[in-house]
């Protein structure tokens, strides 16, 4: 048992920093909101490690779906005991984490960076240039020096920022076929 504070938290899951080992696929069970006062009385929500990160310090973010995840469609605020509004996912396509790198160019330069992971209707990519949401960019993926390059028009839909790092997710502006070459044997 450990008590972490979230990164980020949605109906579906939450994401977390730790130096303790999680494997993936396992199941844990969350407290979420926990409260120290509580004396046991807090409700645990089995889920499922969908995410180990490991970061160069040690530690690891990890993220866990709910298994309820896709089947309550009324979230409920535990600590108010109230109905809370239902969010929709934004996310149309599932995502596969994928490092490759890309050429991004908008209205603010060009820069040559890597995927953090792709799906058929967008990514999500480390920037070291400045973006801001709703910005127009086009996206060559994969971009490799001398090969021809087909730019993909896309809008910047999320920023996330951990850390030092940043990153920012793009949706194409029409449904592409990329296809990501496999690695060399």
């Amino acid at each position: 048992m450990e008590v972490a504070t979230t990164l980020d938290v949605s109906r579906n899951g939450v994401l977390f920093r730790t130096r303790q080992p999680y494997e993936m696929h396992s199941t844990v069970w969350v407290i979420v909101p926990y409260d120290p006062k509580s004396m046991g009385g807090d409700v645990e929500f089995p889920a499922t490690v969908v995410r180990v990160d490991g970061k160069p310090d040690g530690s690891a973010e990890v993220a866990v779906r709910f298994h309820s995840a896709r089947s309550d469609p009324t979230p409920v605020n535990i600590q108010a005991r109230s109905v809370m509004p239902v969010q929709v996912e934004r996310r149309t396509k599932d995502r596969s984490k994928l490092t490759v790198p890309i050429r991004v160019r908008g209205e603010n330069g060009t820069e040559v960076t890597q995927t953090v992971d792709i799906s058929r209707t967008g990514l999500l990519f480390r920037a070291g240039g400045s973006y801001a949401v709703g910005q127009h960019v086009w996206v060559v993926v994969p971009f490799k020096d001398g090969a021809p390059t087909d730019e993909i028009d896309a809008r910047v839909v999320r920023i996330i920022e951990r850390s030092s790092t940043i990153s920012v997710a793009v949706q194409y502006s029409r449904t592409t076929s990329i296809r990501v070459p496999s690695e060399p044997d």
